[in-house]
């Protein structure tokens, strides 16, 4: 893949859009996760040992890890800058009063618009601390009034980074682009909570895509059953298989519970800004299994299967998103059942 840069009249950038100060990554030893790494790059190489470790890295990272990292995407670091202190401004530098009209409508099932900080309360009472600002295809569309005017002048920026990171999934309007930000917290907050900013969970859709930053926030559980930490790696895209790929797949992909930490003493006291993108299938296509793949039919196991014997019928992507989202802050993830003994999707909730 070529790199992607930003044209001349890409960088004008108006006095209140600070730039993105990257942060030293932390000092701190800790237990990593021994993840894959793709490199994009290698793909047209015709060599067979080449091609055999890809498809070994590849199965091992779709199969049991559920992550893995992918470098070699043809972004540069110059666009990641940008495109991260955009997020910044999204975040952080546009007023709570301005992000109101355009809070997304949770209750509907939509991420759409801002996720606004605070509006969730963990243990203790305290709110949580994350905020974030999500763009799906439609939201380039007659842009004007489903967006805060500040956002407005940097669209075809967002836009073209989105296009590069998720090539054609627009047009079946299955991605959804946002910008994140972690904010710190008091002492007192941080023993309410555990230090856990996001509790253990899987992503509702097929593929999420992470750029990598220095931060260190994010952990799996790995497949012997110990949270492990994500490490930066420069340049790099963390991406992980999510819901609607292990369904499809009879659990041959896994989507494997992740969650969100207070980083390390080094890095705790700086907001964690991200960018991540959601990759969906198509909409309207049921969740049953792909059954015209062996590999698939070999597993037999359908995820909605309680539901079809009860006379229903397994959920769309959409509907799958709806109904996970219209609980978000009302979810009460198991954080200790183990991955060898928990149904076989890894993920359970009830409702408060």
């Amino acid at each position: 893949m070529s790199p992607i840069a930003l044209t001349e009249t890409d960088h004008r950038v108006p006095a209140k859009l600070a730039p993105w100060v990257e942060p030293p990554v932390t000092a701190e030893n800790l237990p990593w996760a021994d993840l894959e790494s793709i490199d994009l790059r290698l793909l047209d190489r015709q060599d067979p040992a080449v091609r055999a470790q890809l498809v070994a890295s590849a199965k091992k990272a779709l199969t049991v890890d559920g992550f893995l990292f992918v470098t070699g995407t043809g972004v540069t670091d110059e666009t990641l800058r940008r495109n991260l202190a955009i997020a910044q401004y999204a975040i952080s530098g546009i007023p709570s009063g301005d992000k109101a009209p355009f809070a997304a409508k949770l209750e509907d099932g939509s991420y759409k618009g801002y996720k606004l900080r605070g509006i969730c309360k963990k243990e203790g009472g305290v709110p949580d601390n994350l905020e974030h600002y999500n763009l799906e295809s439609s939201s380039f569309e007659s842009p004007e009034g489903q967006h805060p005017p500040q956002l407005l002048p940097y669209l075809p920026e967002i836009r073209a980074f989105a296009e590069h990171t998720y090539y054609h999934t627009g047009a079946l309007g299955a991605a959804c682009q946002r910008f994140m930000g972690y904010f710190p917290r008091t002492k007192e907050d941080e023993a309410a909570t555990e230090g856990i900013w996001s509790k253990g969970h899987t992503d509702y859709n097929s593929i999420s895509l992470l750029y990598s930053q220095p931060i260190t926030a994010l952990q799996i559980l790995t497949n012997d059953d110990e949270w492990r930490w994500v490490k930066h790696v420069q340049g790099a895209v963390v991406v992980n298989t999510a819901d609607a790929l292990q369904f499809l797949t009879c659990g041959l992909f896994k989507a494997t519970r992740h969650r969100v930490m207070r980083p390390p003493n080094d890095q705790a006291d700086i907001i964690r800004y991200i960018l991540m993108y959601f990759a969906r299938v198509h909409r309207d296509l049921p969740l049953n299994p792909i059954w015209d793949s062996p590999l698939v039919a070999k597993l037999g196991k359908n995820a909605f299967q309680d539901r079809i014997d009860a006379g229903g019928q397994a959920p769309t992507q959409d509907e799958w998103l709806r109904e996970r989202i219209k609980r978000t802050g009302n979810e009460l993830y198991d954080q200790t059942r183990s991955r060898r003994t928990a149904r076989w999707w890894r993920t359970s909730w009830v409702t408060k």
